[in-house]
């Protein structure tokens, strides 16, 4: 037995117990707030004739499908009903799967897995937390008994215990909210995939570690503060990104759509937050290293965010420079969404704010634009921070320290840690 598969039983006895616990004590809190459990088995009563016929059409060609072809069809199967963006089919259709293949023999425990996989997956994007947590306490009973059933499918077991350590990082991070906890889940994850590529059990690099790291990175700024990121060697994971997209890189000169998904959202979002992240951590030849190697991937509020940065940490001129990138800001915004628009005006804001804060007449008529752009992108919380800044500059510190201290707990409870961070900072260095 593999030294990283006995520690994942060993896991896997302990947090079955720990989440049986935990989804207890979490159903009585919703209970007491009046919240309810989704039943997914009733979505079909609000089906008329012809959907209901043909949805139950679509299910019976599904199990049949699933029963001549096994569990390797899985995956296509619930791309298939997720195609329309309909998730609470995929927890309808699961429970049907899961109760048609219901054996302890190996195929109908695969079937069952790899199923608990995709009903997992869109419990995360129905943001359902009580559903998600009790199937993921099923997931793990079923990975533990095919693993002491079937200890000598290798691959299997390895895979299973990688997607365990996935779904018990989102558990830990947006349920549980034990970030130190999700970053150990995560690092596990990482060893255990990172083991297999080398074993050569997965065929890398299509199969790679490219977003456990993207985590990895994300979760250390969260908790930099911390004990655990005093012994993380973040460099090495950074490193390994960069080697294993060069790789990539490589590799789609055989195989171009290799990339496809890479260039494509989510997980070019992913990639962009990573850059900016490194960015931040000072690893700025690591950053041009995967620019330089993927320059498709780079979105265009990226961009502009890495540029204000430049202006703002290295070059001469900056009013001027910030001037002339704020039109070009202007002319990217018809095609940003609300949320771009954001990040990059957050940004912005915060280095007009320093660069022109002795300038009172600039940082007046900045403050009228920041307070249209609140009401025109709906409230952002983010934005609050230039604003109390302006206010602090133009002598409103009480208030702006009111608004200060509103906005660290809204970003607190909307899980913005390292907002909830910038927003301390700024108290310490301007009040």
């Amino acid at each position: 037995m593999s030294f990283l598969l006995e520690g994942f039983l060993q896991d896997l006895k302990i947090e079955e117990q720990n989440l049986k616990d935990f989804l207890d004590d979490y159903r009585s809190l919703n209970k007491a707030i009046g919240s309810s459990e989704k039943d997914y088995d009733q979505i079909l009563t609000g089906y008329g004739t012809q959907e209901l016929k043909f949805t139950i059409g679509f299910l019976t060609n599904i199990l049949k499908n699933i029963q001549k072809k096994g569990y390797q069809v899985i995956d296509s199967v619930f791309d298939s009903i997720e195609h329309s963006g309909n998730f609470d089919l995929s927890v309808f259709f699961g429970n049907r799967i899961i109760e048609r293949f219901s054996s302890d023999q190996q195929e109908d425990l695969l079937i069952r897995i790899y199923t608990l996989r995709r009903v997992l997956n869109a419990l995360l994007i129905l943001d359902d937390r009580i559903n998600y947590l009790k199937y993921l306490i099923y997931f793990t009973d079923q990975v533990r008994v095919f693993y002491q059933n079937f200890s000598a499918f290798i691959k299997e077991n390895y895979r299973n215990a990688t997607d365990f350590y996935q779904f018990m990082y989102i558990y830990a991070l947006k349920i549980h909210s034990d970030e130190e906890k999700a970053l150990g889940y995560l690092i596990k994850g990482y060893n255990l995939k990172k083991f297999m590529i080398e074993e050569e059990i997965l065929s890398y690099p299509e199969e790679n570690n490219i977003f456990q790291i993207i985590n990895i990175v994300g979760s250390y700024l969260q908790i930099e503060d911390s004990f655990l990121s005093l012994i993380l060697d973040i460099d090495d994971y950074i490193k390994e990104f960069v080697r294993q997209i060069k790789d990539l890189k490589e590799y789609s000169l055989k195989k171009p759509s290799v990339l496809t998904p890479y260039l494509q959202n989510p997980f070019k979002k992913y990639i962009n937050q990573f850059l900016t992240n490194i960015y931040i951590l000072g690893f700025e030849q690591e950053y041009k290293e995967v620019v330089n190697t993927l320059p498709d991937v780079v979105s265009k509020d990226h961009r502009l965010i890495i540029k204000i940065n430049e202006i703002l940490l290295k070059e001469n001129f900056k009013e001027k420079k910030l001037k002339e990138i704020k039109k070009e800001i202007e002319i990217a915004f018809n095609n940003f969404s609300i949320e771009k628009k954001e990040s990059v005006l957050y940004v912005f804001y915060n280095a007009y704010i320093s660069v022109f804060k002795e300038n009172k007449d600039e940082i007046k008529k900045l403050k009228d634009e920041i307070k249209n752009n609140i009401k025109k992108l709906k409230n952002p919380v983010s934005l609050n921070v230039p604003l109390f800044r302006i206010m602090n500059i133009l002598g409103e510190k009480e208030k702006a320290l009111n608004l200060a201290n509103e906005t660290k707990q809204k970003a607190l409870i909307t899980g913005k840690k390292f907002l909830a961070n910038a927003v301390n900072d700024y108290i310490q260095l301007e009040f």
